[in-house]
């Protein structure tokens, strides 16, 4: 038996003095108020047991009075009448021969002193008592407004520790740990991991991978051996997203049950995906601490990053909708997304006022929203040689400052926005020749440079307020809604002494951007890292938009951003249309595949319009028009990735939430391996209700592939929802490189 009450459940088989003693919070909490009371049971598996409800999911979790907590169930919703303590033990295995008497329990927080083999939770070092092999036993469990915090000690190690673990507002499981040190002497911890069990029967793995310009490559194998992904660049770097997806044997887009996890942090990390001889299949991560980084102090504490996890039974659409879910929550978008002109591949260092002007009304005259000035416009940079750290305005290129350029945007009706890249320094700059000593390097050795820059030492007092003070000024004096937060090079021998201090770095930049977003609340910040290297939801709570790809190229980025949008909106996905000719890779692209391919993010322009034809720029305008009539049900809305039956073409459709409202991009990739392109179908509409459908854009038709088009194009159609989505609607034939845009609209009677 159990009891309910505000979306929780509890039953218990420990003793009434054991509740009074260890659980006093909770006791308290569900003996307040009307219907609010714990029902405790007795039987054999001598538990507790705790269940949260949120969304369409269940949480049980289990807690012995000896030993860490234990994940029972986390999936699909249950009944409400579920009997916790039967669920538990219909899951308890068989002893085998020629193992330990008691194998060790698959818990939360793996204890390596009851006999867990493999990695376990927390791993520490002290000189006067055992740290490295900790037992924990029960205090206490509080229940919070979504989820439980746990709390455990081990007196011999004298350590306690707090799991913090529940169901979000969006469906999307987070946990946390936070340990102290209560003993005396000093403990350096090596490792603080969070740990998910997840179903034996999930045996295929999806990990990310990539480069410069080519973020978020999937690879896709059998999960039958362990997984360890391990960055060490002071950032999420190209290739090494902080995720991974595990799922059934032939898990899709729309079909099987899946799990995806993500460690919420923009530093160093850890992932591993394991298995245990006795069938047990876990994920751990965990912020990776470099050698004696982490020290803890009689009283000190540290904390891992949010773990996030979802889980869908119905393929990795649904579960990206979780995250999407909960990335919305977090960002509190209060405005649609602006179309973006970005100067960078306009003029590169080449700051003329004239010239930035004259680019400014061309963007204005097609609709851009904002205007974003790039690299080059502070004291003395010209090139990527020099300068950064001296966050002045360039008085030889601005003598009159910002503000003209900045009335003028204005003038304009754009908002204006400034780049910067305050966590680095070039060793030729006023900044570095006065304070040699505030660089992130090891002063024993010679510094290693990147990009021609060094990193600037954030966790050192005095750097980190001249950086603050240098920004405070710049946004006082100067009305910025919008910064391009740049960081352009990985960390070696990152520290200021001799301890290391990446760990530091990374707390001290979410500091700062804390602190700036709370002097400016209606500035806007974006995360960009020689594009997408530094992607996640940690640095999600204080920017609004990812630069996922330094890489403009139409093709590249239709690969890029899918993969991307396992965890993201597309309203956080930078997304830019660029020149004729890629800078990144020399393909030409029509307009159309340029801006469709755009449009499936955040919408912007990085090119010089002043080079654009009078064609082309009608052709913008249009798309950025479509763009603004699409961007509430592509930013609002649920989003699918639709794969072709042949894998040469690709679909992302976005439905608003009332159903009523949809728009698809359609992009032939390469050429299909049938005459005809394949059947589109658009899921999730109304089956009953009439939808008309609009095509809004395309590529330029081929006669070289087709000798006609399909009937229904070029005419009004009118389907049902069932038709749409379980028929379909055929296309024509594309060049490869090509895409159509269409929207579905309800037909109101």
């Amino acid at each position: 038996m159990a009891a309910y009450c505000g979306g929780f459940y509890r039953g218990g088989v420990a003793s009434r003095d054991f509740i009074l003693r260890y659980a006093t919070p909770l006791y308290r909490w569900f003996n307040t108020g009307c219907d609010k009371r714990l029902t405790m049971m007795k039987n054999e598996s001598h538990m507790n047991f705790y269940r949260q409800d949120q969304q369409d999911k269940t949480l049980v979790i289990a807690c012995p009075q000896d030993g860490a907590p234990e994940l029972v169930y986390w999936g699909d919703a249950l009944p409400t009448a579920t009997s916790l303590g039967n669920l538990y033990l219909a899951q308890q295995m068989a002893v085998p021969q020629a193992m330990l008497d008691q194998p060790a329990t698959m818990s939360l927080v793996p204890e390596a002193g009851r006999g867990w083999l493999q990695s376990p939770a927390v791993e520490a070092s002290s000189t006067g008592r055992p740290v490295w092999s900790a037992c924990w036993s029960l205090v206490a469990v509080e229940e919070q407004t979504l989820g439980f915090s746990i709390y455990l000690d081990d007196k011999v190690a004298a350590l306690s520790l707090v799991l913090e673990i529940g169901l979000l507002s969006s469906g999307v499981l987070q946990q946390k740990l936070t340990l102290t040190n209560q003993g005396e002497d000093d403990v350096t911890v090596q490792r603080l991991a969070c740990t998910l069990p997840v179903m034996s029967h999930l045996t295929e793995r999806l990990s990310f991978y990539g480069r410069w310009c080519q973020e978020f490559q999937q690879e896709r194998s059998d999960w039958q051996s362990t997984w360890l992904q391990e960055n060490r660049s002071g950032r999420n770097s190209h290739g090494n997203f902080p995720s991974v997806i595990v799922g059934e044997k032939g898990f899709g887009e729309q079909q099987g049950d899946v799990v995806g996890a993500h460690l919420a942090w923009s530093g160093n990390h850890r992932l591993k995906a394991d298995y245990t001889i006795e069938g047990h299949r876990y994920l751990q991560a965990e912020a990776l601490y470099l050698p004696s980084e982490i020290v803890l102090s009689k009283g000190e504490s540290v904390s891992t990053p949010d773990f996030l996890a979802s889980h869908s039974t119905a393929g990795l659409n649904l579960m990206s909708q979780y995250f999407h879910q909960e990335a919305r929550q977090r960002l509190q978008i209060k405005k649609p997304r602006l179309v973006h002109l970005n100067t960078w591949e306009a003029f590169y260092f080449d700051h003329d006022v004239v010239q930035l002007k004259a680019l400014a009304k061309e963007a204005a005259d097609v609709g851009v929203e904002r205007y974003i000035l790039d690299d080059g416009w502070f004291r003395g940079r010209n090139d990527d040689t020099s300068a950064l750290g001296d966050w002045f305005v360039d008085q030889a290129k601005y003598p009159d400052g910002l503000m003209p350029l900045i009335d003028y945007v204005k003038g304009l009706g754009m908002e204006f926005g400034l780049w910067f890249e305050p966590e680095m320094v070039n060793p030729d700059s006023d900044l570095f020749r006065a304070h040699p000593d505030w660089v992130l390097q090891l002063p024993q050795y010679n510094a290693v440079l990147g990009r021609n820059q060094l990193v600037l030492n954030l966790a050192k007092p005095e750097a980190y307020h001249y950086i603050r003070e240098r920004l405070f000024s710049l946004f006082n004096d100067y009305p910025i809604d919008y910064v391009k937060w740049d960081m352009n090079r990985d960390y070696t021998q990152p520290s200021g002494d001799i301890a290391p201090q990446a760990h530091a770095q990374i707390e001290a930049l979410y500091r700062l951007l804390g602190e700036l977003n709370q002097a400016f609340p209606n500035m806007e910040i974006e995360s960009c890292s020689s594009g997408g290297a530094r992607v996640d939801f940690g640095i999600l709570q204080f920017t609004k938009r990812f630069w996922a790809s330094d890489c403009n190229d139409a093709l590249e980025r239709q690969g890029i951003q899918r993969g991307f949008s396992y965890y993201f909106p597309p309203e956080v996905m930078g997304s830019h249309i660029g020149p004729d000719q890629s800078h990144t890779t020399s393909r030409i692209h029509d307009v159309a595949f340029r801006a469709g391919t755009a449009m499936l993010g955040h919408l912007g322009i990085e090119w010089n319009l002043l080079t654009a034809n009078a064609e082309q720029k009608v052709t913008i305008a249009r798309w950025l028009s479509h763009y603004k009539a699409c961007r509430e049900v592509l930013h609002e809305g649920n989003n699918w990735r639709l794969p072709s039956a042949d894998g040469r073409a690709q679909t992302q459709w976005a439905l608003s939430q009332d159903k009523l409202k949809g728009v698809a991009v359609y992009s032939q990739l390469s050429m299909p391996k049938q005459a005809q392109t394949l059947l589109v179908r658009l899921p999730n509409l109304l089956p009953d209700q009439l939808y008309r459908i609009e095509v809004l854009e395309h590529s330029p038709l081929p006669s070289h592939l087709m000798k006609a088009l399909p009937k229904w194009w070029g005419k009004p159609l009118i389907l049902n929802g069932a038709s749409l989505s379980q028929i379909g609607l055929q296309l024509p034939i594309l060049d490869p490189e090509s895409l159509i845009l269409l929207t579905v609209q309800a037909v109101v009677s």
